[in-house]
């Protein structure tokens, strides 16, 4: 049953930066179902971010939003570093990036500004193989275990597979896959099953039920 992966999703759903004197910064997904009479109703994510001077205070530092997770990576450094700027040099900072509960990576970096500035760089390069940094890229059995709405870990309660493909996000095209091979299938928890009316692909009426253990015919 090969996914077939929300385009709102980055893969990487969660990193944490902590450094050794406290200085703590988390990002995170946050789902919202947005609905309108005239639009329609969807599943949307946030991607926050949140600073602290130490990761047990309750206070914030920093928190902003933003449309998605490899957008947090390329623009939050600048708001830290406009914000909080004697954090950059706090030393030894470990970076922590996940999916779904599950870590893809850790990496001491030698300072928090060392970590934040290359955020994207170090995850991405990582994930390319870089040496000294082991990736640990998610199973087919461990994504089947997970909701696949963006920012979700929870067990999944229904299967989906996807009538028709949209061709690009901000396409109109919609296409039927020409191989079985091809990624059609989605399964959520009970929380994200109803998918809403306002997208093409990632909506009720392009989506047919079927069991959580279906398999592609041979």
């Amino acid at each position: 049953m090969p996914l077939r992966r929300h385009y709102d999703d980055d893969y990487w759903d969660r990193a944490t930066i902590q450094t050794a004197s406290g200085a703590n910064l988390v990002a995170f997904i946050r789902p919202r179902f947005k609905t309108s009479g005239l639009s329609g109703d969807e599943w949307r994510v946030s991607a926050i971010v949140e600073v602290r001077r130490h990761p047990k205070k309750i206070e914030q530092v920093l928190m902003r939003s933003f449309h998605r997770m490899n957008k947090l990576f390329e623009y939050a450094p600048y708001f830290v570093y406009a914000s909080v700027p004697e954090l950059l040099a706090a030393p030894s900072a470990t970076l922590t990036v996940e999916r779904k509960g599950h870590v893809l990576m850790t990496e001491v970096r030698p300072t928090f500004g060392d970590a934040l500035i290359g955020l994207g760089w170090h995850i991405v390069t990582a994930n390319e193989g870089r040496d000294g940094v082991e990736w640990h890229h998610l199973t087919d059995e461990q994504e089947r275990k997970h909701c696949q709405q963006v920012g979700c870990a929870r067990a999944p309660v229904i299967a989906f597979r996807l009538k028709k493909l949209q061709v690009t996000p901000s396409d109109h095209i919609m296409i039927e896959p020409e191989y079985d091979f091809t990624g059609r299938f989605a399964w959520y928890c009970a929380d994200h099953s109803e998918r809403g009316d306002a997208g093409l692909e990632d909506c009720d009426s392009n989506l047919e039920t079927v069991s959580l253990n279906e398999e592609v015919p041979s």
